[in-house]
């Protein structure tokens, strides 16, 4: 065979190698990458090429890391990509997911900082954390008037005028913020998430919208989730017949600190849920769903007293006052 066949013949399988490759390469682009579910990533500054394709591909966003470099260099955008925090749909394929990334198109920005609040903080906690995230006019929070946001969401009218704040209407969740975002900006994201968590609590509820948000509050701060069912029972039966709600949380809130014994003889204020025979006031923390519901759908029983147990924090409910002070005997540390 001469030399010149087997050039040529070399050249032939290469041909035949490169076309092959290109197809490979080609349905690899065009088909779709995953289909089982959507897919979250981060693409940091700084970070080059083969990093960004070696994590799409690690986390299955990408089929082929090899694909995703062709594809960058022939479009020229593999200098361009941009950070974010990314969310992919399934059914994208590979350009798809490129032209994403060259666009920016994040879900956010590294301008952006999550911060999660969890249920429970008070308007006071609420700034606290947002200052720690970072948020530099986060105390303001605090100074914005309900009243001043009543046409935008008319359920702020329900705060009373005397305790005109945004205390109980700062809906716990995780959100992300502009990192150069004010107080102002931050509440009423926080109050969009209230207004759409809450529709249904609003709509259904045969009791004031208020009134369930301040028993919300207190459950919150009184009980664990799987209780509060039947400790919205106890509470609220005691306000019909009459019974002070006797609830510590209430006062440690207007005192800003622990409770002494004494405190409930001397703290005269309508957060002394052992004189008054009332809510209080405002509601004591941002409640979530699962204490607004249950302050919506009391569980009824025969039980009128409740505690907390030292250990583990479970409630154990008593049904009269003599059975109440054993159970302070067996399972309150001392």
């Amino acid at each position: 065979m001469s030399k010149n066949l087997k050039h040529i013949r070399l050249v032939i399988f290469g041909l035949i190698a490169l076309t092959l490759f290109s197809f490979y390469i080609i349905s690899r682009i065009i088909s779709p990458q995953f289909l089982d579910g959507k897919k979250e990533i981060a693409i940091s500054k700084g970070e080059n090429l083969l990093e960004i394709a070696s994590n799409l591909e690690a986390a299955g966003i990408i089929k082929s890391k090899l694909s995703f470099i062709i594809s960058a260099l022939y479009r020229g955008s593999h200098s361009a990509l941009k950070a974010g925090q990314y969310v992919f749909d399934p059914g994208l394929n590979l350009r798809q997911i490129l032209a994403r990334i060259e666009k920016g198109e994040a879900l956010f920005g590294y301008n952006d900082v999550v911060v999660t609040i969890p249920e429970g903080l008070t308007l006071d906690g609420i700034a606290e954390r947002l200052e720690k995230s970072g948020f530099s006019d986060a105390s303001n929070i605090k100074k914005i008037k309900a009243s001043s946001l009543t046409e935008t969401f008319d359920w702020l009218k329900y705060a009373p005028s005397k305790h005109d704040t945004l205390e109980g209407f700062l809906f716990p969740d995780t959100y992300r913020f502009s990192k150069d975002a004010n107080a102002q900006e931050i509440a009423i994201k926080m109050l969009n998430r209230f207004d759409t968590k809450t529709k249904e609590v609003r709509n259904t509820s045969g009791k004031k919208f208020y009134d369930i948000l301040r028993m919300a509050s207190i459950l919150e701060e009184e009980v664990i989730p799987s209780d509060m069912p039947i400790a919205s029972g106890v509470l609220w039966k005691r306000l019909n017949i009459g019974m002070p709600l006797q609830v510590d949380a209430t006062l440690v809130y207007d005192l800003g600190r622990p409770i002494k014994r004494s405190d409930i003889d001397t703290l005269n204020s309508l957060y002394n849920t052992y004189k008054n025979k009332t809510l209080p006031p405002t509601p004591i923390s941002n409640p979530g769903l699962a204490s607004l519901n249950a302050a919506m759908y009391p569980e009824e029983s025969s039980y009128l007293y409740y505690l907390s147990k030292s250990s583990d924090k479970t409630t154990v409910f008593s049904a009269t006052f003599e059975d109440h002070n054993l159970a302070k005997t067996k399972y309150l540390s001392r």
